[in-house]
């Protein structure tokens, strides 16, 4: 977004670019004791983003930990960045923000490893895993390629 003071309230630093700030409301099963944005909220995922294929549908409720969420008003310099937003909370509050185009790059407020067990793994973080693995072999393929190349040139038939 090329903003040289971007910043979050949370480190209170004066920016005059406040991209992150404290929620605003509590979501509606908080749980005790905890932040405004703790305990599950439903989600409207939207279609044609990676976060969508992963979900398999529009439809999600997640889990979340925070006091702090996206400031609205910057939605249209993320989008001007390149940046889409892809999940959106029951007030049309960005929730998710990926870049399309990229092998694996999604930004949630909500947390996958809080509903994530080992018995059965949250599915972005199994998402996030093949994207990880995929990226691992076209490297190892590619570095194989660049050293076949690189012996052919050094002994020629």
């Amino acid at each position: 977004m090329k903003i040289a003071d971007a910043d979050s309230a949370e480190n209170n630093s004066g920016s005059s670019h406040v991209v992150v700030t404290p929620l605003s409301c509590a979501l509606p099963n908080r749980r005790a004791d905890g932040p405004k944005g703790s305990g599950e909220e439903r989600l409207k995922i939207l279609p044609g983003t990676l976060l969508h294929s992963i979900c398999g549908g529009e439809d999600d409720s997640e889990q979340y930990y925070c006091n702090y969420g996206v400031n609205e008003e910057y939605e249209k310099q993320f989008q001007a960045a390149g940046l889409r937003v892809s999940a959106r909370g029951i007030l049309g509050e960005t929730r998710a923000v990926e870049l399309p185009g990229h092998r694996f790059f999604i930004a949630t407020l909500f947390q996958p490893q809080l509903s994530s067990r080992p018995e059965a793994p949250h599915r972005f973080l199994l998402a996030f895993l093949r994207a990880a693995m995929r990226f691992r072999k076209a490297r190892a393929k590619k570095s194989r390629s660049a050293s076949n190349t690189r012996s052919r040139k050094n002994n020629p038939v």
